[in-house]
């Protein structure tokens, strides 16, 4: 019994890998909504917006409602996105509550529109750390998120659930490229210390290429998961699993520094 429970196929190491990345990103999901939620909307509420400030420097300017508005849409409404966003992947309960999942899955679309259309308007009008390159990156998985919102909409309409899936898949991919981002520099930053990155313009070949693949990788690694599952190719199977148990380990050592290096003192500050 004990060799039947050691010994996986292929395949099932696969699903066992799948699980494993999952779990890791819904534990940083509620670590970043814990975040977002003390940092943000309780500051919000006991202090003010202008609280903010000590959380970002660009989160708040007294001469810009407009743009306080929208970091507000984009900081708040991230909070909804994620959990609804986690809902939407949870099988038991697509099958059993068909409704909520249609309709949680149209709230989520349009927020992840909304927030994405607000973080692109802040970068233009109020900046951010990094270069020219940089901005146009995040400017793209924007336009990404949109785009994936619009064909999967598309597809559920038409009732091609498989093609649905797979952009629906897509667009949770692109929508969580921020926190990719973060869970990635700070395990780099653990692991290799500040070795290609200008601490103090936030800029260097490392965070540009954590930039790119934050968005990139993936989409890529989605479509190598999605192809091993159907190949017989052990070869595939095996690197697909190693590649995802590797993303796994890279996302807890990354939220270990952004919760204790950034998050919680944020909150605790």
């Amino acid at each position: 019994m004990l060799m039947q429970i050691i010994i996986k196929t292929p395949n099932e190491l696969l699903e066992m890998s799948k699980k494993m990345w999952l779990t890791c990103l819904l534990m940083a999901q509620i670590c970043f909504v814990i975040y977002l939620s003390l940092g943000y909307g309780l500051t919000g509420i006991t202090t003010g917006i202008s609280g903010w400030s000590r959380l970002n420097s660009t989160a708040y300017f007294a001469s810009d409602p407009t743009g306080n508005s929208m970091y507000a849409l984009h900081v708040l409404l991230a909070i909804v996105m994620i959990i609804g966003g986690s809902l939407q992947l949870i099988p038991a309960i697509r099958a059993k509550y068909t409704k909520f999942h249609r309709y949680n899955g149209r709230v989520f679309v349009m927020l992840a529109c909304t927030i994405s259309l607000a973080g692109m308007y802040l970068m233009i009008a109020r900046g951010t750390v990094g270069n020219t390159l940089m901005h146009a990156l995040t400017m793209l998985g924007g336009c990404v998120v949109i785009l994936a919102s619009i064909l999967t909409v598309q597809a559920a309409r038409k009732r091609n659930i498989t093609k649905h899936k797979i952009w629906a898949i897509r667009l949770y991919l692109a929508a969580n490229g921020v926190l990719f981002f973060r869970l990635m520099i700070f395990a780099w930053l653990l692991i290799f210390g500040s070795l290609g990155i200008d601490t103090a313009t936030f800029t260097g070949p490392t965070v540009l290429t954590i930039s790119v693949c934050s968005y990139i990788m993936p989409l890529l690694i989605a479509e190598l998961v999605r192809y091993a599952g159907k190949t017989s190719n052990r070869v595939i199977i095996i690197a697909t699993t190693a590649s995802m148990m590797l993303i796994s380990i890279v996302f807890l050592v990354g939220l270990f520094g952004v919760v204790f290096a950034s998050w919680y003192p944020a909150i605790v500050g």
